[in-house]
C-alpha cells in the first residue's frame, strides 16, 4: 500500500525536501531513516546530495532500492546500527511518532550521534491538538490492523527536541492529500566550544 500510494506522496514528500535542503551543504550526505520506499531518497538525490537510507522492513527496502539503484539502503534497526560515518544531514520522516514519548531521548540522542557538528535533522510528525499515544488503526489505509502511534502537540514535540540538546532554526507546517497537518521542524546539532588551552 505504501508503494501504490508513493507518487501522490512525492509533491509533499519534494515540498519538504526542499525545505529542508538549503540546510545542508551542496552535495552533503544524508541518512534517511525508516526510509519506506524511498521516495525522499530520490528527491534528495536529484537535488545532488547524497542520500542513504536504512529500512527495518525488507519488503519496503527491496522497493526503496528498485527506486534508487545508486543508493546504499540498508535493512536494520536504526538505533542499534553502528555508522562508520557521520552524516551532514538525518532525515526523520514520519518517523518520531512511531515510538512512545519515554523513547523519544533515546532516538534523537541517536540522531545526534550520527550527525557531523552543526549537522541537521528534519524531525517530522503530524500535529495533534491533544498529546496521546497508544495502538490505533490506521484509517487512511486498507488493513485495518493496529499499529502503535504517539499523537503529538506543537509545543510538546518542540520541548522534547530542546530538551536532546537541538536547536530548532525552522518550523513548517502543511497539509497533505489526507487531511493531516504536519510539522517539519529543522533543528541542529549544537557545536561544543573547545576550550582554550590551560583551562580546565
Amino acid at each position: 500500500e505504501y508503494e501504490a500510494r508513493a507518487e501522490d506522496l512525492r509533491p509533499v514528500t519534494e515540498d519538504s525536501m526542499f525545505y529542508f535542503s538549503p540546510y545542508i551543504k551542496p552535495g552533503g550526505k544524508i541518512l534517511d531513516i525508516g526510509c519506506g520506499v524511498g521516495v525522499a531518497i530520490s528527491v534528495l538525490n536529484k537535488k545532488g546530495f547524497q542520500a542513504t537510507g536504512i529500512e527495518i522492513s525488507s519488503k519496503m527496502a527491496g522497493y526503496a532500492r528498485k527506486r534508487n539503484p545508486a543508493s546504499g539502503v540498508m535493512i536494520g534497526d536504526f538505533l542499534t546500527k553502528e555508522f562508520n560515518e557521520k552524516f551532514d544531514g538525518v532525515l526523520a520522516f514520519a518517523f518520531i511518532h512511531l515510538f512512545p514519548k519515554e523513547r523519544t531521548s533515546q532516538i534523537f540522542g541517536k540522531i545526534s550521534s550520527t550527525l557531523v557538528p552543526g549537522g541537521v535533522a528534519l524531525i517530522s510528525s503530524t500535529e495533534s491538538p491533544e498529546s496521546k499515544e497508544g495502538w490505533y488503526i490506521k484509517k487512511d489505509f486498507n488493513k485495518k490492523e493496529k499499529r502503535f502511534r504517539k499523537f503529538w502537540t506543537e509545543k510538546e514535540l518542540r520541548k522534547s527536541i530542546q530538551k536532546a540538546g537541538f536547536r530548532v532554526l525552522d518550523l513548517k507546517k502543511f497539509n497533505d492529500p489526507f487531511g493531516k497537518i504536519w510539522m517539519d521542524f529543522v533543528v541542529q546539532k549544537r557545536v561544543i566550544a573547545a576550550k582554550p588551552r590551560g583551562i580546565r
